[in-house]
């Protein structure tokens, strides 16, 4: 245990000097899997209810074979069997595995841990939540295809509960401080235009930088090819721009696209696209 801690400690240092949010939970998640001998780890991170919230699931070990499973098995992760009535009802924030919590029978023949086994032939979990005040219960659910999670492996997730804790506070702060950056990025480069896109201009642009022809613009948003070239026309007006490339580079430069959008000369659509915001 003690080297065990001491690279958690090591890990959630370099994740406190980190300003990339992407990199916090593969460095504390795989660093979890081995120190708790697991097959996989659900990372908890935001709300959940039965029927919403991303379910983020990551295994080094099997990269290529372990999905988020149907939606039956999500429900059954986002339900928080037994692990919400444990955490969501009082203080007590002590790690344990499922088997404890309700007892071993319960848990085996419990219609989430049948899910589970078929998704992912897992039969263990173990529950290594964050405290908080909060009603929101975040943390770490690990999966384990062998037996059960010892007293051990509870030790061992208490002693790193606080280093997880401030890493994730970290990562959440990067976040938040990431995307305030990028919208206040985005917010000066439109008012530096003369004239601001608009927000139908702006998805038009977006969807030229990546090689689409104007019909199949026009099918992704809706509208016909004839509005989309008055669309087309105003933003090489507003960009001062004559053409498709000339239109995406000066966006580029005024900050309204990624440097690394251009047009790709993608083949167009055979069909309509139905778009989901998340």
């Amino acid at each position: 245990m003690p080297d065990r801690y001491a690279r958690m400690l090591d890990l959630a240092v370099e994740v406190m000097s980190t300003e990339a949010p992407e990199a916090v939970w593969p460095l504390l998640t795989d660093e979890l899997l081995a120190a708790l001998d697991g097959e996989l780890i659900v990372v908890k991170e935001v709300p959940w209810t039965r029927e919403q919230g991303d379910v983020v699931i990551r295994s080094p070990r099997r990269p290529s074979e372990v999905g988020v499973g149907g939606d039956s098995v999500q429900a059954h992760i986002r339900s928080g069997y037994p692990f919400i009535d444990r955490y969501g009802a009082g203080a007590d924030w002590a790690p344990q595995s499922a088997a404890r919590v309700v007892g071993a029978r319960t848990w085996q023949n419990s219609p989430t841990a049948d899910a589970l086994r078929q998704a992912f032939g897992t039969r263990h979990v173990f529950g290594l939540p964050l405290p908080s005040s909060g009603p929101h219960v975040s943390g770490f659910l690990v999966h384990r295809a062998g037996g059960d999670f010892s007293r051990h492996d509870e030790r061992y997730a208490a002693r790193v509960q606080p280093l997880l804790k401030a890493a994730t506070a970290h990562r959440s702060l990067l976040t938040a401080l990431r995307a305030s950056t990028g919208s206040e990025r985005r917010r000066q480069a439109n008012h530096a235009l003369a004239v601001p896109l608009t927000p139908r201009e702006t998805n038009v642009l977006h969807l030229l930088a990546t090689g689409l022809t104007a019909e199949v613009i026009g099918r992704r948003l809706g509208i016909s090819p004839r509005t989309v070239h008055k669309h087309l026309n105003a933003l090489y007006r507003k960009l001062g721009a004559a053409d498709r490339l000339s239109a995406v580079l000066r966006a580029q430069d005024a900050g309204l696209l990624p440097v690394s959008a251009g047009p790709s000369g993608a083949a167009p659509d055979s069909g309509p696209v139905n778009s989901r915001s998340r």
